[in-house]
């Protein structure tokens, strides 16, 4: 596939040919991650149709971009950060889940993360507390955004569709194009916490598996 510009040709051939350039190059990009939700998801390979998280309505989907996360180096994280990666984020909110709750939560995404060996490399974790909460006890990769009654703050000033605050106490994940599409609510027994691991990691095996990114 050639992408060199013509320097004999009009002008308007090479503009011509630098659109079709572009086409090919989202098609290229966003064919695998959609192939992978239509083949899980849409139950084209029998015995695997069946997602273990909540799938979030299409009408409720929201990026990354929709929401401002910092670091604790003050840096915001932007959306570039999650292209071609899948994440599972999991926003926390002190006041209706303690340290407890959130130690489980946060140690049960980890192990499950920790146990995918070489193919951990494909996703990454991160913690989403309120501005000024100081963190836990652990290592779990953490940054910080400002939250209302209602979960993360939503842009809404700066967006040309409908945002909506992200609910907290779950766990979220995030496909490489930056959308929110997936979550799991919260365990508060520890009984519970090898279902939780076994349900993330089963979807996350199967979005590998029919999508050729990473």
């Amino acid at each position: 596939m050639n992408f060199n510009e013509d320097k004999n040709a009009p002008k308007q051939t090479n503009l011509k040919k630098n659109r079709h350039t572009l086409v090919l190059l989202f098609i290229m990009f966003i064919t695998p991650v959609a192939l992978a939700y239509v083949a899980y998801f849409g139950n084209w390979f029998s015995g695997s149709g069946d997602a273990n998280g909540e799938l979030i309505a299409s009408d409720l989907v929201t990026d990354i971009e929709d929401y401002d996360i910092v670091r604790k180096d003050g840096n915001k994280i932007t959306g570039k950060e999650f292209e071609t990666l899948y994440w599972w984020i999991v926003p926390i909110d002190p006041e209706t889940c303690n340290e407890r709750c959130a130690e489980l939560n946060l140690y049960t995404v980890n192990q499950t993360f920790v146990g995918l060996g070489k193919k951990a490399f494909r996703i990454r974790e991160l913690a989403i507390l309120p501005d000024g909460f100081k963190g836990y006890n652990n290592e779990f990769p953490h940054a910080t955004s400002e939250f209302t009654s209602s979960g993360i703050k939503a842009l809404r000033e700066s967006q040309k569709r409908p945002t909506h605050d992200l609910e907290p106490n779950f766990i979220y994940l995030v496909d490489p194009l930056g959308n929110i599409f997936m979550r799991y609510p919260f365990i508060n027994d520890k009984t519970n916490a090898p279902i939780l691991s076994k349900k993330l990691r089963t979807d996350i095996l199967h979005l590998y598996k029919y999508s050729r990114l990473g």
